[in-house]
């Protein structure tokens, strides 16, 4: 494959065609794993405490302030979602939810570049970084306001 100018002029090297394919199978069979795990816990009816099937302890935002953490819910969103449980997934923690949808989608484009070797890198590079920081950083506030007022009883 032959070496690449970026936009000011530096070179960069292409990965070749297998390594890129034996790394997409990685990343694929990774969050294949991640997807399996959250398949096989049970669902809390809580909304949180899922992940203490892992040996985790309880939430410590929960236990000394009553007010759950950036990330409680995600676990057992990702349980929901597996099973394809949406609504469940969305009322429990709607990033959790989103981010169990994409990596299923990862899963499926690792193994098609795998298989076929087609790039996504197209695709991966039509936002640039900062937005999709910002969006991903709202996304994160906007959820975790969402289950506090669910812990609470508002909604």
């Amino acid at each position: 494959m032959q070496d690449q100018k970026d936009n000011i002029g530096i070179c960069i090297p292409q990965k070749s065609e297998r390594k890129r394919r034996i790394y997409a199978l990685g990343v694929a069979l990774a969050t294949l794993f991640l997807l399996s795990i959250a398949f096989f816990l049970q669902p809390s009816t809580d909304g949180v405490g899922t992940h203490q099937q892992l040996g985790l302890p309880q939430c410590g935002w929960i236990l000394a302030a009553n007010v759950p953490c950036p990330t409680c819910g995600m676990t057992t969103a990702w349980s929901h979602t597996v099973r394809g449980e949406l609504p469940s997934a969305f009322m429990v923690q709607p990033l959790g939810m989103l981010l169990a949808i994409t990596a299923f989608l990862v899963v499926i484009g690792g193994f098609v570049t795998a298989c076929t070797g087609y790039s996504f890198q197209p695709l991966l590079y039509r936002f640039p970084p900062s937005r999709i920081f910002v969006f991903l950083i709202t996304a994160a506030l906007v959820a975790w306001g969402f289950k506090i007022l669910l812990h609470r009883g508002v909604l």
